[in-house]
C-alpha cells in the first residue's frame, strides 16, 4: 500500500514535471517565435534602407557622372574656345554690355578700369602691370594698394562721380567701365575725347563668365582666360556635389537664407550673383523667386518665409559692430519666432569675405566655398560658426584668400 502511494506521489511529480515542462517550453517557444518575428521585422526594415540607401547611391552616383560629363564637356569647349581664339587678331569689334559695338585698333597695353570686380578679372588675368587707373572701391589684390599708394596706379573716383580730366591724361588704350547711373553720360564724354571704352555688366554668374572671357579677348589673354574660367567652375560643382551628397546621406533640411546687404530690410532676388552663390552652396534664398535685383522686403514677409539662416553684411561696420547688427536684428517685432533667431544662426560677413561675397568675380569660387561652410558646417567638420565671419575664420577653415 505504502508502495502504491510511493508510485502515485512519483507519478503525479512526473506529471507535475511534464506539465511545467510543456508551460516552459512553450513559454520559451512563444518567446523564441516572438524574438524571430522581431528579427523577421528588423531584417525586413535593414532591407528596406539598405534598398533606399542603394537608391541613394544609385541617384547620387548618376549624379556625380552628370556633373562629371558637364566638367569634362565644359573642358572641351574651353579648348576648342582657346584653339579659336588663337585665330584672332587686332583690330578687334567687341559688342559690350549695352550694345555698342567696340572698336579695338591693337593690344590695349595701358587700362583704366572703373569697378572692383573688372580690376578683380584684369590682375587674375595677370595684367596688373597693365592697369593704370582704377576706382577708389577697387582694393584687391593687395599689391593694388601698394601701387596706389605709390602713384603707380591712379583712383579716378568711381562709376558715380569718375574724373574725366584724369582719365583722358593717363591716356588708357581702353576703359573697362561697369553699370552706374551716370553710365550714359560718362561713356559719351569719354568716346567724345577719343577714349575707347568698353562697358561691362556683372551682376550676375552669366555676367561673371562673359566678363572675364570678353576682357581676355580684348587684352590678348583668351588662354589665361579659359584657365580662370575652368578653376572657378571646378570649385563650384565641386561644392555644389560634396553638399548635395551631404544632405541626400544625412536627411539634413536645405538651408533657407535671408540676406540683409544693408539695414533696414534691403535684399536680394533672383537675378543677382548672391542669390548664385547661395544656390551653389546647397542653400535656397527665400526670395529667389523675386524677378528684382535688390529692394526693400517688408518685415512681415521675412517673418512668414521663415528662414533657417540670417546673413548679415557688415558694411565696413557703417552701421555699428557685429554685435549692434545682430541686436538690431534679434530686437525686431516678431522676429524672435523665426529659425534662424531662435537657433542662434545669424552670421556678419565682414573683412575681406564680405568683399569676396559682394563682388561678382575671379574670386566666385571662393565665395561659394565660404557660404557653403556657413550654412553647412556639418558637411566640413566645423563644429560651431562664429558669428562675425571674415578672413581670419575663413584661413582656419583651411581657404586660401589669394
Amino acid at each position: 500500500m505504502v508502495s502504491q502511494r510511493i508510485y502515485v506521489v512519483l507519478l503525479l511529480i512526473v506529471l507535475a514535471f511534464s506539465v511545467v515542462s510543456f508551460a516552459v517550453n512553450y513559454m520559451l517557444v512563444n518567446e523564441v517565435r516572438e524574438i524571430l518575428l522581431k528579427q523577421e521585422l528588423a531584417i525586413s526594415r535593414v532591407q528596406a534602407n539598405v534598398s533606399e540607401l542603394q537608391g541613394v547611391v544609385t541617384s547620387l552616383s548618376g549624379r556625380t557622372k552628370e556633373i562629371s560629363d558637364l566638367i569634362k564637356d565644359l573642358q572641351l569647349r574651353y579648348e576648342e574656345l582657346s584653339s579659336r581664339f588663337k585665330e584672332l587678331k587686332y583690330p578687334l569689334v567687341m559688342t559690350d554690355s549695352i550694345g555698342r559695338s567696340v572698336f579695338v585698333k591693337y593690344e590695349p597695353l595701358r587700362v583704366v578700369s572703373v569697378g572692383p570686380s573688372l580690376t578683380e578679372v584684369l590682375f587674375s588675368l595677370g595684367l596688373g602691370d597693365r592697369v593704370v587707373g582704377v576706382d577708389r572701391f577697387s582694393n584687391y589684390p593687395p599689391v593694388l594698394n601698394e601701387l596706389v599708394s605709390r602713384g603707380v596706379v591712379k583712383v579716378v573716383g568711381d562709376a558715380f562721380t569718375l574724373n574725366v580730366e584724369l582719365i583722358v591724361s593717363l591716356k588708357p588704350d581702353i576703359v573697362f567701365l561697369t553699370y552706374s547711373a551716370q553710365l550714359e553720360k560718362y561713356v559719351k564724354t569719354l568716346t567724345d575725347l577719343g577714349v575707347c571704352v568698353y562697358v561691362v555688366r556683372v551682376e550676375d554668374l552669366g555676367d561673371i563668365y562673359n566678363a572675364i572671357m570678353s576682357l581676355g579677348l580684348i587684352m590678348n589673354r583668351a588662354d589665361a582666360a579659359l584657365e580662370l574660367l575652368n578653376n572657378i567652375t571646378g570649385k563650384v560643382m565641386s561644392t555644389y556635389l560634396r553638399v548635395t551628397n551631404y544632405l541626400n546621406l544625412t536627411g539634413v533640411a536645405k538651408v533657407r537664407v535671408y540676406w540683409e546687404i544693408f539695414p533696414d530690410y534691403w535684399t536680394l532676388g533672383g537675378n543677382t550673383f548672391q542669390n548664385s552663390i547661395v544656390v551653389y552652396a546647397g542653400g535656397e534664398n527665400i526670395f529667389g523667386n523675386t524677378s528684382l535685383s535688390w529692394f526693400v522686403a517688408s518685415p512681415e514677409s521675412v517673418i512668414d518665409l521663415n528662414p533657417s539662416v540670417i546673413l548679415l553684411s557688415y558694411n565696413y561696420g557703417m552701421f555699428g559692430s557685429p554685435q549692434d547688427l545682430i541686436s538690431m536684428i534679434t530686437s525686431r517685432p516678431g522676429w524672435s519666432n523665426i529659425t534662424a533667431v531662435r537657433e542662434g544662426r545669424i552670421y556678419v560677413l565682414g573683412g575681406e569675405v564680405e568683399d569676396i561675397v559682394s563682388r561678382p568675380g575671379p574670386r566666385l569660387g571662393l565665395a561659394v566655398e565660404i557660404l557653403a561652410r556657413i550654412l553647412y558646417p556639418g558637411a566640413y567638420n566645423i563644429t560651431q560658426v562664429p558669428s562675425f565671419v571674415d578672413e581670419s575664420v575663413v584661413s582656419e577653415w583651411g581657404l586660401t584668400l589669394g
